[in-house]
């Protein structure tokens, strides 16, 4: 049986927020809280490599829970821990047939904190894709926000083909979606044929939301394609499409590489 490994964290290394960790054990996923003030500075440093003796003793294998939160007892001083089982929430909006494990998904590159290149280890479909997977409750939103939008979208061309739903035990924390090969970044040229490819996007009825130069991707035969979709909503109004539009100009000027670091669907930088 494997050790526990810690799979992902967002801390706040000086201790005065809650700080949240992933912890993979048995093949299940704990989530753990560690409460502001609980652990100093330096016990948040040693959390990334030495977890199991920074923390109190959990029953890390056992199936009987899925939540530890950590606080300090403010009289003995010590760490205590109390877990839960209770459901974490899960994207509602089930559209594909196709459901991954995301224990079988091997990462090949990271992207960003919610994307990755990888290869999907039951062998169909490309040799590479791309994840992307809420790591804790509060992200589980945008991808439920994105996978409404790919539904939408299936079949019209304007985004990367959709391959499945990456689930938790059951529980849908994201999705898988193609790769586009020898695919770049838009840049002032390709206006025109951004411009085509947003008026497509509108014309569904919907503004993106965040036009920046990275959520564009030109393929080598021109075809633009439209990424990263969280904050996409219905619009009904065309003055705010007509803004949108008019944003694209300067969005494709862009040098200080806003918007970089959560878009790419495995093109490389500029």
């Amino acid at each position: 049986m494997e050790p526990p490994r810690l799979i992902s964290m967002e801390v706040t290394r000086n201790g005065r927020a809650d700080s949240h960790y992933r912890i993979l054990a048995n093949r299940r996923v704990k989530y753990i809280t560690i409460k502001a003030g609980a652990l100093d500075a330096a016990s948040l440093d040693d959390m990334d490599l030495d977890f199991q003796n920074v923390l109190p003793p959990l029953p890390y294998q056992e199936d009987t829970w899925k939540l530890a939160c950590i606080t300090r007892n403010p009289i003995s001083g010590r760490l205590e821990a109390a877990l839960s089982s209770a459901d974490l929430p899960g994207v509602k909006t089930i559209w594909h047939p196709r459901m991954i494990d995301h224990l079988d998904i091997e990462r090949t590159e990271y992207l960003s904190f919610l994307t990755q290149e990888c290869k999907w280890k039951a062998d169909s479909g490309p040799a590479r894709m791309i994840a992307k997977m809420a790591r804790f409750y509060w992200e589980v939103q945008y991808m439920e926000a994105e996978t409404r939008m790919y539904q939408v979208l299936e079949g019209r061309g304007i985004a990367p083909k959709f391959l499945g739903h990456v689930h938790e035990a059951g529980r849908v924390i994201g999705f898988l979606l193609e790769k586009i090969p020898d695919g770049r970044h838009a840049e002032p040229a390709d206006l025109e044929i951004c411009k085509a490819a947003l008026r497509r996007f509108h014309g569904l009825g919907f503004v993106h939301g965040d036009c920046n130069k990275y959520n564009f991707i030109i393929c080598p035969n021109g075809q633009v394609v439209l990424i990263d979709f969280e904050k996409a909503n219905t619009c009904a109004d065309p003055a705010l499409m007509e803004a949108e539009m008019a944003s694209l100009e300067e969005q494709l000027a862009e040098t200080t590489g806003r918007g970089g670091a959560q878009c790419t669907l495995g093109v490389p930088p500029l």
